[in-house]
């Protein structure tokens, strides 16, 4: 069976939006990763893809839970048994009780993982900062989500919200009154010191605990915003080795980010969606 990784999901998401999936046999595919999982739920939200629960073809094999917990409406999600998956949604303001709660458990599932707990630590950092951008800038705070998945050797999380997205976000500072292009917001947002509050204010500084979290680390990093993609892979990633390309439209903004500890587990292959699109 397939597994619905992002080369596949990008895949059918270009067949739907070119009208080459309407009538088209799908599948069939499994979720191995969250990040898929997650930006296939803004592309329902767009129109092009059927919600995850609600594709016939899709097996959401150990994500079934998480998912039936997120249609339930729950606020704050742990698995019960393996607790090593589990989601937070974002409220008005900031949580700190719930944050605490999901914070300490997501470090706990990246620890049984393998991960050092200093290096635990910074991962969930980093989570925390992304969190707190989307009381900042998203305009939407009440749509986010902050999710997690650990297995032997690796630790995902996704953080995600459905707000005005980051090339908007900027636009509404004079420094970025001309962009026009939601790559290059993606590259800008990502770089220090650059924020919708603009240069020198101290503002900015949010993704820097994310490169400290996964230095030394395998990982895949991929932020989605408006029509593009940014990119970010292999050993010890940084901003320097990113890669933009563009990609269907979704609304607000999403970073998923997959760290490896085996040098030879980094997530590989175009799968069935990127046949079906061309």
């Amino acid at each position: 069976m397939t597994a619905l990784d992002f080369a596949a999901l990008d895949g059918l998401a270009f067949a739907a939006e070119r009208g080459r999936l309407a009538g088209r046999e799908v599948g069939p595919a499994v979720v191995r990763d969250l990040g898929p999982l997650v930006e296939m739920s803004h592309l329902a939200a767009a129109g092009l893809l059927p919600k995850p629960g609600e594709a016939p073809w899709l097996d959401l094999a150990d994500f079934g839970d998480l998912r039936r917990a997120l249609t339930r409406g729950q606020s704050r999600w742990v698995c019960p048994s393996r607790r090593n998956v589990g989601f937070l949604r974002t409220t008005e303001a900031r949580d700190e009780k719930e944050w605490n709660a999901f914070g300490f458990a997501a470090q706990q599932a990246a620890v049984a993982a393998g991960f050092a707990k200093r290096v635990a630590a910074q991962l969930v950092g980093a989570v925390g900062e992304m969190y707190s951008n989307i009381h900042d800038h998203s305009g939407a705070a009440r749509t986010g989500l902050l999710a997690f998945a650990a297995r032997g050797g690796s630790f995902e999380f996704v953080v995600a919200d459905r707000g005005v997205g980051v090339l908007d976000s900027l636009r509404t500072c004079p420094d970025y009154a001309g962009l026009d292009d939601h790559g290059e917001a993606l590259r800008l947002a990502l770089s220090d010191g650059v924020s919708r509050c603009g240069a020198g204010t101290g503002h900015g500084k949010g993704f820097r605990p994310l490169f400290i979290g996964v230095a030394n680390l395998n990982g895949l990093l991929r932020f989605r915003s408006g029509d593009h993609a940014l990119i970010i892979d292999g050993h010890n990633p940084s901003l320097v080795g990113a890669r933009l390309a563009q990609k269907p439209r979704i609304g607000g903004f999403l970073a998923s980010v997959k760290c490896l500890l085996a040098a030879d587990a980094a997530p590989s292959g175009a799968g069935f969606g990127a046949a079906i699109a061309s």
